[in-house]
């Protein structure tokens, strides 16, 4: 009985751990082409003592004749000033809408990013958490 379970836990650890490579292999996001940095206000940003670089990559428009949905998949990411990754958030960005996709906005305890698929605000908290750092890891 207990030998099943074990079984069960150890298969479901390898398979997390195989999608998460998996995930992470075929991240499709090139910062050199769709580097949004500018264009959506990231770059380094201090929150109270502490700076931050915050990067906004996209992967292109897609525009495929099957599934293509006309929004760029973005990946935003805060790092602080020794290069360590804190957050990681995937979002789409819908470029060609009016007035157009709003940039970051950037408070004295947060960040927020506007996700146009889902049409709703999403928030980090600055400095972020230890849940963030986590889930930076993990493709959740």
């Amino acid at each position: 009985m207990y030998f099943r379970s074990f079984f069960f836990f150890i298969f479901m650890l390898i398979a997390l751990v195989v999608y998460s490579i998996a995930f992470n292999l075929f991240d499709n996001t090139d910062c050199e082409r769709y580097n949004h940095t500018e264009a959506l206000d990231g770059g380094a940003k201090s929150f109270g003592s502490k700076g931050f670089v915050i990067t906004v990559c996209g992967a292109g428009v897609n525009n495929s004749l099957f599934n293509g949905d006309g929004m760029e998949r973005v990946r935003l990411t805060i790092f602080d000033n020794q290069g360590e990754l804190l957050a990681r958030r995937y979002y789409k960005v819908f470029w060609d809408g009016q007035p157009g996709h709003e940039p970051l906005k950037v408070s004295k305890k947060s960040i927020i990013y506007q996700d146009d698929k889902e049409q709703k605000d999403h928030v980090i908290t600055m400095p972020p958490t230890r849940l963030e750092w986590i889930r930076a890891r993990l493709p959740l």
